[in-house]
């Protein structure tokens, strides 16, 4: 997948480097071990297993530089993530999060607990998540974010409320409209906006996913842009590009490798 990273977000919030996932992934879509990130409710939609790894580069090319790796996996809703962010100044982050999920009847919520250490961190917060499938095409979802509001390299983390929607239409079911929003403090602080297309392994040998995402501010002035292209099913590979609203740049290059399994029914 392509992506931006949401430059909607104020500068200091960005200091503290949210996940990469955050900046492609919608927190209705995401359903295996990367939904520690975005959405914990995620985890506990299916009762799969998942391990991914990722990393991410800033300003690719000659002046490009490593900026985050990070890994996780899920295990029928427990699922445990490492990030490893390198900042300027010579700074260094690590996040482990925790989360716990599951779901019955289109229903899904779950919980996580983050852990913020390195370069004098000591910090502590939480998140809560809900999926519910309100209609066979449709799916919303909350995720209450940073509760607590831990501070991190000296920037308060600040409690958000994260609404959003995922519809299939009815005559193209590959397609995908997602949108979300982050409420901080009681006002809008940013909007995103996706389209994504995924064909299934029963039509393809090698599945193929295209997303396209824009995020902007609560007055709607773009601040990214994203394009993102994966390969596979269970096993899947993708690439992640950003850049900013007015897309003079890639300003972010990131890839990463899933590997799901669904669990089987009727075997003990």
């Amino acid at each position: 997948m392509l992506s931006v990273w949401p430059s909607g977000r104020p500068a200091a919030a960005q200091q503290v480097a949210p996940n990469r996932a955050n900046s492609y992934l919608f927190p209705t879509e995401v359903h295996d071990a990367r939904a520690v990130w975005v959405n914990p409710a995620g985890l506990g939609v299916s009762r799969e297993a998942s391990v991914y790894a990722e990393i991410n580069v800033s300003d690719p090319g000659a002046r490009g530089r490593l900026r985050q790796i990070n890994g996780g996996f899920n295990s029928r809703g427990l699922s445990l993530g490492y990030q490893r962010d390198i900042l300027d100044n010579g700074a260094r982050g690590t996040t482990l999060r925790l989360g716990l999920a599951g779901g019955s009847q289109g229903l899904a919520v779950g919980f996580d607990i983050a852990r913020y250490s390195g370069s004098g961190v000591n910090a502590t917060g939480w998140d809560l998540g809900a999926l519910y499938t309100a209609l066979p095409q449709l799916t919303v979802g909350l995720v209450a974010a940073n509760i607590g509001q831990p501070i991190v390299r000296g920037l308060r983390q600040r409690f958000t409320f994260i609404p959003g929607l995922t519809w299939h239409p009815g005559p193209l079911p590959p397609l995908a409209v997602s949108t979300d929003a982050r409420i901080t403090g009681g006002s809008v602080e940013s909007y995103a906006f996706g389209l994504g297309w995924r064909t299934t392994s029963t039509s393809s040998r090698w599945p193929i996913e295209i997303i396209a995402r824009m995020d902007t501010d609560n007055r709607l002035r773009r601040g990214a842009f994203a394009l993102g292209f994966s390969i596979g099913g269970q096993n899947r590979g993708g690439v992640v590009a950003s850049a900013p609203g007015d897309i003079s740049q890639i300003d972010g290059l990131s890839v990463y490798g899933l590997v799901t399994r669904e669990a089987v029914t009727g075997r003990r």
